[in-house]
């Protein structure tokens, strides 16, 4: 079935609405200038109502899902760019390279961090753990002019480098030229990208944290799969108690042979046995 695009748009803004406040609106709006407009809904009434759409539509396709959700983007409405931006995140198998570009056009601005960091992380990131030929589009967006392109290229990262145990070159290749730059937020991604990779390359994140004077506080590691475990020392079963031994010199005294019958009746009786 057909989805209604602009029906569908306008319930969700009911839904969120009804749930809204003016004091959030006001308060989330002020950094944009009124070029985003905020109904003042919570995050978690966000979640729920992008939780659902899916749930409601479990039919819908890549082609369906990506043209929905360039609607809901150019509403202007924060939280339907939001909800837009979980959908792509919970059916991220969809997307495809060829999709790289109309995300690009999302990370362009006009969205909260959150969002955008979702977009990169979650959705960009996503696609580049199937198809490695989008750190070509990775490593391209690094190279924008916007240091928030730059930022949300380092972003997308986090999820390959987890996932693939042969990303660090490519990631390595990527972050090299954008770490002399005096950037505190672009610093920050790469320090996250540096902690969310140790799990799978310890070993590369601190060789390259220790190339470029960066101090990461990496997590505890954890003993490495491919090393076999320690083998647990068998536990004795308890023998049985020994019998105890006869002390030295001191030899068993043996039975005293038991009498003959005949020959202690007979004496009994005062004749002479047979």
């Amino acid at each position: 079935m057909s989805m209604n695009f602009a029906r569908e748009q306008s319930l969700l803004r009911q839904k969120l609405q009804a749930k809204a406040s003016a004091e959030r609106a006001a308060a989330r709006s002020a950094p944009f200038a009124g070029t985003v407009t905020f109904l003042g809904a919570e995050d978690g009434d966000v979640a729920a109502a992008a939780e659902a759409l899916a749930a409601a539509w479990p039919q819908m396709g890549r082609a369906q899902m990506t043209a929905f959700v360039r609607t809901l983007w150019t509403s202007k409405v924060h939280e339907l760019r939001d909800v837009g931006s979980r959908l792509l995140a919970l059916r991220a198998t969809l997307l495809e390279p060829a999709d790289v570009p109309l995300l690009e056009t999302f990370l362009g601005g006009g969205a909260e961090p959150a969002v955008l960091d979702r977009i990169a992380r979650d959705v960009l990131g996503a696609i580049a753990i199937r198809a490695k030929k989008v750190w070509k589009d990775l490593r391209k967006l690094a190279a924008a002019d916007d240091a928030a392109r730059r930022r949300l290229a380092v972003v997308a990262t986090e999820r390959p480098l987890a996932a693939d145990a042969e990303a660090f070159p490519r990631f390595a290749e990527l972050v090299d030229p954008l770490v002399a730059r005096a950037d505190a937020a672009l610093l920050a991604a790469i320090d996250g990208a540096l902690t969310a990779a140790a799990a799978t390359h310890r070993d590369a994140v601190q060789a390259f944290a220790a190339h470029h004077g960066r101090a990461i506080a990496l997590p505890a590691a954890t003993p490495s799969r491919t090393v076999a475990a320690a083998k647990p020392t068998p536990i004795p079963r308890k023998a049985a108690p020994a019998a105890p031994k006869a002390k030295a010199g001191k030899p068993e005294p043996k039975s005293a042979p038991k009498p003959r019958t005949t020959k202690a009746r007979a004496t009994k009786a005062g004749t002479k046995p047979r």
